[in-house]
């Protein structure tokens, strides 16, 4: 055996769970599907309730289960009796444990029940092919998924653990990874975790997104939609650096080498903002962040990395690496060639006030010199995110937020501010760390 094999084979002892493990879940699945049953025959236009997720498929991991419920209803059920009948069969359900109502094409009911993560999920009783919602393929995946060999199931197993230890797996839009079916189609398609390793050290990208890969039981929807070049660039790394020096280590936690000293470098805009899901917290962080970077990057700063921080309830941050935080005094403005008349006239009179030397180089452009409206990048934020010079092109419950208690932090301010608060911390370390397996 050579010490890849030694190591998967004691991997896969690890990811396997253990008899009085499978007793908890069963129990908890048996009991609350029975519930769930009872809660759904109230209802004329259910048609029963299944297990589904890595559970109901036998892929789930110790301590990572996944336990959803699907509940079926009649395709005729008009959408707004669809949920607000899911949401009631689920909060009956789960009475008695802490639950709240979570959002994907149409909310469902989140519980934790017993210490497992159990989601209840209307979706429509359809044909193949004939979806009317995004659940409705889940049934299909559990029974294409449950039909694979146990030795493929424990492949999976890995493959999860893997993903997750290189900080990968999930593909809801914080994490933007590979989703726990991705992961089971990629076994499906290339054999085994082994396998899969080997694809990606290989991976080669295609011309339209970073990662596809089609649903087996829905060959025009892509699994890879969610995937970003990030998540795969990293699970791309990982599996070279495992393959040539495999460890069990990398079943754990795997992460790059943090440069501690390019912590003082980072500027932070720290905010306070009403709740919001998560989903939609992350995906207008991310929108928001894009937004300051190129305003920001218009005013003449470069920014070299990115990224948003949040304790996902009300207080988030942007977080930026700048090549530099300061600016010359003057900036070029370059204009139209001398040839357009009326947009060279335009782009003298707009500039006659401000500008300190004009000319025409060597292109016959016409081009000036201007004072620069801010030369500190710790300014220029501030006046971006506190709405004074615009629109910052975030959600109106953030861009409420920044006016209203954006700070812009960094050096021993930002240090302060992140040694009370974990979650800037966690950020601040991993906007300064390598990603994994480049150095």
């Amino acid at each position: 055996m050579t010490n890849t094999e030694d190591v998967i084979a004691r991997a896969a002892r690890l990811v396997t769970p253990t008899p009085a493990e499978t007793a908890k879940v069963v129990g908890v699945a048996e009991s609350t599907l029975a519930k769930t049953m009872k809660a759904a025959s109230r209802y004329p236009e259910t048609r029963g309730a299944l297990l589904g997720g890595s559970f109901a498929k036998g892929t789930w991991v110790p301590k990572h289960v996944d336990l959803d419920i699907f509940v079926k209803f009649d395709p005729a059920t008009p959408p707004e009796v669809f949920e607000k009948a899911g949401l009631q069969i689920g909060a009956k359900a789960t009475r008695g444990f802490p639950r709240g109502k979570m959002y994907a094409q149409h909310p469902y009911t989140e519980a934790t029940v017993d210490g497992i993560k159990v989601n209840i999920v209307p979706c429509f009783d359809v044909k193949k092919g004939e979806w009317k919602s995004a659940a409705d393929r889940s049934p299909f995946h559990v029974d294409l998924v449950r039909r694979l060999p146990e030795e493929q199931k424990t492949q999976v197993r890995l493959l999860k653990t893997f993903m997750n230890a290189v900080g990968v797996y999930g593909a809801e839009i914080q994490r933007r990874g590979f989703s726990g079916y991705a992961a089971e189609v990629l076994v499906m398609k290339l054999g085994g975790f082994r396998e899969v390793l080997a694809w990606f050290a290989e991976y080669k990208l295609p011309e339209s997104r970073p990662f596809t890969l089609p649903d087996p039981v829905d060959e025009g929807r892509d699994l890879g939609i969610a995937v970003s070049g990030e998540s795969l660039g990293r699970m791309v790394f990982a599996c070279r650096g495992f393959l040539s020096d495999p460890a069990l280590a990398s079943f754990q936690k795997m992460t790059g080498k943090t440069r501690v000293a390019l912590m003082g470098d980072v500027i932070a805009v720290v905010f306070s903002h009403v709740t919001l899901s998560e989903d939609t917290l992350w995906g207008e962080l991310r929108r928001t962040t894009k937004h300051v970077v190129r305003n920001l990057e218009l005013r003449g700063f470069v920014i070299a990395r990115s990224m948003a921080a949040s304790d996902n309830r009300g207080k988030s941050a942007i977080l930026m690496i700048p090549e530099f935080d300061s600016l010359p005094a003057l900036e070029q403005r370059i204009g139209p060639t001398v040839d357009r008349k009326k947009d060279l006239e335009s782009f003298l009179s707009s500039n006659a006030k401000v500008s300190r030397l004009v000319w025409v180089d060597d292109d016959a452009r016409a081009r000036m010199l201007v004072p620069r409206e801010h030369t500190e990048l710790a300014a220029a934020i501030s006046d971006l995110v506190g709405g004074r010079a615009g629109s910052v092109g975030a959600s109106r419950e953030l861009e409420a937020g920044m006016k209203k208690s954006a700070r812009v932090l960094s050096g021993k301010p930002l240090k302060r501010a992140a040694a009370a608060s974990r979650w800037l911390q966690d950020g601040i370390r991993e906007i300064s760390t390598d990603a994994f397996g480049t150095s």
